[in-house]
């Protein structure tokens, strides 16, 4: 008998686009790279779909804008929306971490700025935690660490992190963000990485997306063994997805994240996280599931990581698939 195919399995033509199964957040994309944003002001008014989804959309529009500038236009348009701010106030943090990565001259002045942007945006916005996460966002470049919690002991931007719980626990960007800020790419250390995700985790509540914050940091760590030597990264895969911890974490997040709910309502990098551990660890009918949840919406990250990212992404969705 022959084998049935997975969903979607063979020719399936992948979607580069961040916004996945967000329909009103990708129709809203194409309307903001050619410089309009009335669909942009609705979306990021409604705060119906969630805390996280609302805080990767305005995430996924600031990066639109820090190209081509449509912050700049509908903050002159309308200097009094809340909505035109924030945006304007998440796109100056990825211009200022993009002058920092070039060691611009300039970037110290511009970094310097944009903290205190997001100083008086936390002052404008008292309830909001977004300028809190914009912070924790240019904390890679404006470092504002003090010793963490007691049973951590790692240096990182506690403080801020104190603001951001003040308003939302369990926000899943801004602890993201926190991972990034006390990673070797801040002047950290994977181990940091490490901790602090086990730490955050074990107290998330069941069906919590800072389930994925476990795999980010295997990802940290496979990130740092590659570029440090010219080992197989078919090898290094192994070793880091098929140690017992890793397969009782990505197991975790599988059975009390993402089966629960299918998962509808996740954001797109979460899922590829996902299905890129199950594929990493041979546990490939549930990365099919998961790569069925996916869709045709593409990532780069995390497959770039074993060279050409659609290539990588092809092969783990075959071969998952090829078990249904």
């Amino acid at each position: 008998m022959a084998k049935r195919r997975g969903p979607g399995e063979g020719n399936l033509k992948l979607v580069w686009d961040p916004a996945g199964r967000d329909q009103r957040l990708a129709t809203t994309t194409q309307e903001f790279r050619v410089g309009r944003y009335t669909l942009a002001g609705e979306l990021l008014a409604d705060r119906q779909a969630g805390e996280d989804v609302r805080d990767y959309r305005y995430l996924v529009l600031a990066q639109i804008a820090a190209s081509n500038g449509v912050d700049t236009a509908w903050l002159t348009e309308e200097p009094d929306s809340p909505e035109a701010a924030l945006l304007r106030l998440r796109t100056n943090v990825i211009r200022a971490l993009k002058a920092h990565r070039a060691q611009h001259p300039r970037a110290y002045g511009l970094i310097d700025l944009t903290r205190n942007q997001c100083l008086e945006a936390a002052e404008r916005f008292p309830d909001d935690p977004l300028p809190w996460i914009a912070l924790l966002h240019l904390a890679p470049a404006a470092p504002d660490n003090v010793p963490g919690p007691p049973e951590l002991l790692i240096d990182g931007p506690w403080q801020t992190m104190g603001q951001l719980w003040r308003r939302d626990p369990w926000n899943r960007e801004a602890h993201h963000r926190l991972l990034a800020a006390v990673g070797p790419k801040s002047g950290g250390s994977v181990s940091s990485v490490s901790a602090v995700a086990h730490w955050i985790a074990s107290q998330a509540p069941s069906g919590s997306a800072l389930l994925v914050l476990q795999l980010v940091a295997f990802i940290e760590a496979f990130r740092q063994q590659v570029e440090r030597n010219d080992l197989n990264k078919v090898l290094l895969t192994y070793r880091n997805w098929s140690t017992a911890y890793a397969e009782q974490e990505t197991e975790r997040c599988y059975t009390h994240w993402f089966l629960p709910t299918g998962g509808s309502g996740a954001l797109l990098p979460d899922l590829h996280h996902l299905a890129h551990a199950l594929w990493a660890g041979s546990q490939w009918r549930p990365a099919a599931q998961v790569f069925d949840a996916i869709g045709p919406y593409a990532l780069t990250m995390p497959w770039s990581l074993h060279g050409n990212p659609e290539q990588a992404l092809v092969m783990a969705r075959e071969r998952c698939l090829s078990e249904l």
